[in-house]
């Protein structure tokens, strides 16, 4: 299962940027969008072939999805990195531009249904773009949201949006230590993002739920067991074999 990797693609927005695809299954797309970094030697999203990416498309293949991972087209790395949730609603724009060519390009695939998993920054493109704006012809699905995912309520009021109100389900998991000072900016917590982002989808009517990890901090999340907990394998015997080629650990309490 060897990926296509730093494929380039521009968006007719003008904004430019790579990603990964495996061809690991046809029963829907699930994207990946990684946190803020300063120097890309230090994020996951330069690495497909090894580390979270890899685990993540043996766990993608285990649910028939189609995984592809998405660099954010930031190209300013100044004050706080380069990040998904800056100028995000241009970034939106890019994403969806990408998404509906990789819908055109894979007609065998699944386009109603959607998966995004974000981390950090990603996880804040998330709540605060993708699914507050919505992604046209996405009516099932969900979303992983792992160390952030704030909103501005009320939100989803945006006629794309609204088909995924209802179909999508939306899990947030944070750290109890992931709060004010525990990673950057200093000032933001990501405990009190993922509060925030649960009540305003709720309220939208998303199916939300909140799992808060004891004694996690903003750097020890595993984003395979999180999926696994929100999105089962399409078979036991799936599941198995992945987690035999990964070797991950399933979360045993959800609070």
């Amino acid at each position: 299962m060897s990926p296509e990797t730093f494929i380039d693609f521009t968006a007719p927005n003008g904004l430019s940027s790579w990603y990964h695809l495996w061809p690991t299954g046809t029963a829907g797309f699930l994207y990946y969008f990684d946190g803020d970094y300063w120097d890309l030697d230090d994020t996951s999203i330069n690495w497909p072939e090894e580390g979270d990416l890899a685990r993540l498309a043996i766990a993608a293949q285990a649910r028939n999805l189609m995984f592809v991972a998405v660099n954010t087209p930031d190209e300013d790395g100044s004050g706080d990195g380069y990040t998904w949730w800056e100028d995000c609603k241009a970034n939106g724009k890019y994403f969806r531009a990408l998404h509906e060519q990789l819908v055109a390009e894979h007609p065998e695939v699944d386009a109603s249904h959607i998966w995004l998993v974000g981390y950090s920054g990603g996880a804040e493109f998330i709540t605060y773009e993708l699914l507050d704006r919505g992604i046209r012809g996405m009516t099932h699905g969900g979303a992983v949201i792992i160390g952030g995912g704030g909103a501005n309520a009320p939100v989803a009021r945006k006629k794309k949006a609204r088909p995924c109100i209802g179909g999508t389900a939306m899990h947030w998991w944070v750290g109890e230590k992931d709060v004010d000072g525990a990673t950057n900016p200093p000032e933001w917590s990501a405990l009190g993002a993922a509060e925030e982002g649960v009540a305003a989808y709720r309220e939208a009517g998303f199916d939300t739920r909140l799992h808060v990890l004891p004694g996690v901090d903003h750097s020890e999340y595993d984003a395979v067991a999180c999926l696994s907990h929100a999105l089962p394998a399409v078979s036991p015997a799936a599941d198995l074999r992945s987690r035999l080629a990964d070797g991950w650990l399933q979360l045993t309490k959800d609070t």
